[in-house]
């Protein structure tokens, strides 16, 4: 059974089980710029280098009607989140903002992700050390990805980098043959084990695209690699 971990408000976005914590971000407000909610195991920042303002905020997926339709759905275009027509529903999904419209409540009036090549950077950073990173992505496209791509740091040095173009080549340790990128596509990519763990993780984002259900190992933290079959991890070389 799921449970929200204790401290945390009421409809909070993190959930635990045996061997992971997801942040689903589910209780936040279509539009809230989100920082440090989730503190101290995570705060959430952006660099838009397209704007002014640098704002990592919340989307609803759910919602018809939004200043982006290619991150409505279910239903999705395609992905592994869409096969077998299954319905998933992702709810609340973090954007690069492209607009501050109404920033000052906290509350963007009309989220929006940044489109412009590349949109910028959504930053984690967290209060420990840990040892793997998943996630569920939509409406990243092209068939370089946009350049996307994953940075990891310890400490302050980077440490590791993976590629988005890695998720759909089969000559990668990251492989996974289900991703398949693309306008309103939905993903979940698998977590990924970072040999001698991180503390802060950069999604560089390469284009329009907002990200769900950020995974990393229970609170235990890097003590806790054996998580079976509850995730299907890809050892990085």
């Amino acid at each position: 059974m799921r449970q929200h971990l204790i401290g945390l408000c009421a409809g909070s976005a993190i959930v635990s089980s045996a061997g992971a914590q997801t942040f689903d971000f589910e209780g936040l407000a279509h539009g809230e710029i989100v920082n440090s909610q989730f503190a101290p195991v995570m705060t959430v920042s952006a660099v838009n280098p397209n704007r002014s303002h640098d704002l990592a905020a919340a989307f609803d997926t759910a919602l018809m009607g939004t200043a982006d339709p290619d991150l409505e759905g279910p239903p999705w275009s395609g992905g592994n989140l869409a096969i077998s027509n299954t319905k998933v529903h992702l709810g609340m999904a973090l954007i690069i903002a492209e607009n501050n419209t109404g920033a000052g409540d906290g509350i963007l009036d009309n989220p929006d992700d940044e489109g412009n090549r590349p949109a910028g950077q959504l930053i984690f950073d967290f209060n420990d050390v840990y040892s793997i990173f998943g996630f569920d992505v939509i409406d990243i496209e092209g068939v370089v990805e946009e350049s996307s791509s994953l940075e990891f740091y310890l400490g302050g040095p980077l440490v590791d980098t993976v590629d988005f173009t890695e998720f759909t080549s089969n000559a990668s340790s990251n492989y996974d043959a289900t991703i398949a990128f693309g306008n309103n596509h939905a993903n979940r990519v698998s977590p990924i084990e970072v040999v001698g763990g991180y503390d802060m993780v950069i999604i560089n984002v390469g284009g329009s695209a907002a990200f769900d259900n950020i995974v990393i190992p229970a609170p235990s933290g890097v003590a806790l690699l054996g998580l079976g079959g509850l995730l299907a991890t890809r050892r990085r070389r």
